[in-house]
């Protein structure tokens, strides 16, 4: 064999990965698409029960010191039935949720992607960029043929891991089968200077009449705004006015200096994507293994996806080192984990946008019912709790399906 492990793709999931098998002292490689990373509006958060995994990995450092990081310790529901005023008198401490971890941490993709790419490679990986045309063989002699400066290559392994992102090339070779949800919401992502007129100790998913907003701040001036409408909205923002409209949908009263925000300067690519969860049963075939979005997502509206990235890492790598064999059943801990958290995570997200009521005829009063409820019998809502704690943290009883129907017909 040529190394140990061939990790495809150098994102949050892979490089992390990478990081964590190389300080262990096996050989691992990284074949990674991008010359540079660039923005491609992907999740710039970091909930509490994902830090605590950064820290099991060891990599805690490379993000607190990537540029821009940001500590986010409130979390404030700005909705269109409150006033300013009333939505920060409801404001969330974030930096108590989870014992070890400080808050939110905030942080652009391709800052965290590079930082966790550069400990990798101090931990004694390999990382190749600017890689062309990778073809991935598996089962019992797993090899990956690439193109790097012009010359086709090949790399011989013990396991091949697919960490190539939602549209995973890797994955489609592999022949893994994927289960997704119908989307009901697109969200649409920019990153803006808003010149400081954000609170950048504060993070908040918002609703005001079609709109679903999250915001979330860094240390640099800039800001990772979102706006959600439904598929069946009559105007998606899309098309050559996609970036005004976008801007424009942050005037309105919910917010603090929402014409401040309005007239934040994009400084980066404005892009569109379906609401969706997605996950496979098999993220482990013979000679190799998937991890971070190649084997599925949660629903962005609760930012999961760093987190996800970095506890497959770490669940992952863990069942390498502790199994000689590297097949389907030696590496089974690995499969049964991810199955159940993101079983989890979808009925959290599910619970989530269930309580937010956006796009509901009737919000408020169907919204009202659904709180008065929860304040009732507060066992209903406990699932919510994962989000920031982890899906790992709950009992399983709050994961029970009538739940969601309960508050529903509330």
């Amino acid at each position: 064999m040529d190394t140990d492990i061939v990790v495809i793709g150098g994102g949050v999931a892979g490089s992390a990965l990478a990081a964590r098998m190389a300080a262990a002292g096996l050989g691992v490689t990284v074949l990674e698409r991008e010359a540079a990373y660039r923005d491609m509006v992907r999740g710039e958060a970091i909930v509490p029960w994902g830090f605590l995994e950064a820290v099991e990995l060891g990599v805690e450092d490379a993000i607190t010191r990537a540029d821009g990081m940001s500590v986010i310790t409130r979390m404030i529901p700005y909705d269109e039935a409150l006033t300013v005023d009333a939505a920060q008198k409801r404001s969330s401490d974030l930096a108590e949720v989870v014992a070890g971890a400080p808050g939110v941490i905030g942080i652009g993709h391709p800052e965290l992607r590079e930082a966790l790419a550069n400990a990798a490679e101090k931990a004694g990986a390999t990382v190749y960029r600017d890689v062309r045309k990778t073809n991935v063989r598996a089962g019992s002699h797993p090899a990956v043929t690439y193109q790097l400066d012009g010359l086709t290559r090949e790399l011989s392994c013990r396991l091949v891991v697919a960490a190539d992102g939602k549209f995973s090339m890797t994955r489609a070779a592999l022949g893994v089968e994927m289960h997704s949800t119908v989307p009901r919401v697109k969200l649409t992502g920019m990153l803006v200077d808003d010149g400081g007129a954000w609170d950048r100790d504060v993070t908040s998913i918002a609703v005001d009449g079609r709109n679903q907003y999250i915001v979330i701040p860094r240390a640099d001036n800039r800001l990772r705004l979102y706006v959600g409408r439904r598929v069946d909205d009559p105007q998606p923002l899309t098309g050559p006015r996609s970036i005004p409209d976008f801007l424009d949908a942050y005037r309105t009263p919910i917010f603090p200096e929402s014409d401040r925000l309005a007239e934040s300067t994009p400084v980066g690519p404005c892009a569109t994507f379906p609401m969706c969860d997605s996950w496979t049963d098999t993220p482990v075939v013979p000679g190799a293994a998937l991890i971070g979005d190649a084997a599925g997502w949660s629903n962005p509206v609760t930012a999961q996806g760093l987190s996800i990235s970095l506890r497959d890492a770490r669940m992952l790598a863990e069942a390498l080192l502790d199994n000689a064999k590297w097949d389907p059943d030696a590496l089974a801990s690995y499969t049964r984990e991810r199955t159940e958290r993101m079983r989890r995570l979808r009925f959290s997200t599910a619970l989530t946008d269930l309580v937010s009521g956006f796009g509901m005829q009737d919000r408020g009063t169907r919204r009202g019912r659904m709180l008065a409820a929860l304040a009732e019998r507060p066992e209903l809502g406990s699932a919510l709790a994962a989000v920031h704690s982890g899906p790992c943290s709950i009992p399983d009883e709050a994961f029970a399906p009538d739940i969601l129907t309960t508050l529903a017909l509330s």
